[in-house]
C-alpha cells in the first residue's frame, strides 16, 4: 500500500490526474491509500489478460481510439464542407456537361482534321491519292477517338503490310 502522496511522486501525476483516474473507474484501498499493484495493473503497466482491470482498461483504450478517429472524421467533414463553401470543388453535374461538351467540340475538331489536311495536300498530289490520304486519316483520328472512349489510351495499329 502507499499512500496518495507516494503514488503521485512515483507515477509523476498531478492530484488532478489520479483524481481523474478514480472517476474513470481506478478503486482505491481505503481514504489516503491506494494498491500499487492494482494501479499498475489498471494502468496497463502490468499486464495481466485475466484481470477485471485490464479488461477495462483495453476497452478504456479503445473507446479513446474510437474518439479520436470520430473527432478526426468530424474535423475531415468539417473541413470538407468549408472547401465545398469556398467553391473549392464542383457539382458532379457541372463537371460532367462541361466535360461532355469539351469532348464533342474536341471530336469535331479531330473529325474535320482529315478533310483539312487532304485539301492541304490536294494541290501536290493526284486527286485519287488525296482521298487515300483523307481516308487514311480518317481511319487514324476515328480508331484514336474510339479506343480513347474505350480504353482511356490510344495505341496506334500496326500497319498491313
Amino acid at each position: 500500500m502507499v499512500s496518495t502522496k507516494q503514488l503521485v511522486e512515483l507515477l509523476e501525476i498531478s492530484d488532478r490526474t489520479l483524481t481523474d483516474w478514480k472517476r474513470q473507474g481506478l478503486t482505491q484501498h481505503s481514504r489516503g491509500w491506494w494498491d500499487l499493484k492494482h494501479v499498475l495493473k489498471w494502468r496497463g503497466l502490468i499486464y495481466n489478460d485475466d484481470s477485471e482491470e485490464n479488461k477495462a482498461v483495453n476497452l478504456q483504450k479503445k473507446k479513446l481510439e474510437a474518439e479520436i478517429a470520430f473527432k478526426e472524421a468530424q474535423s475531415d467533414l468539417s473541413r470538407l464542407k468549408a472547401d465545398i463553401a469556398n467553391g473549392k470543388y464542383i457539382d458532379k453535374e457541372i463537371a460532367e456537361a462541361e466535360l461532355s461538351r469539351f469532348f464533342l467540340i474536341f471530336k469535331k475538331s479531330a473529325m474535320s482534321l482529315s478533310r483539312k489536311l487532304a485539301s492541304e495536300v490536294g494541290p501536290y498530289v493526284e486527286p485519287l491519292e488525296a482521298r487515300r490520304i483523307e481516308k487514311m486519316l480518317a481511319d487514324t483520328i476515328n480508331d484514336a477517338l474510339e479506343q480513347m472512349s474505350v480504353d482511356g489510351v490510344y495505341h496506334a495499329k500496326k500497319k498491313r503490310a
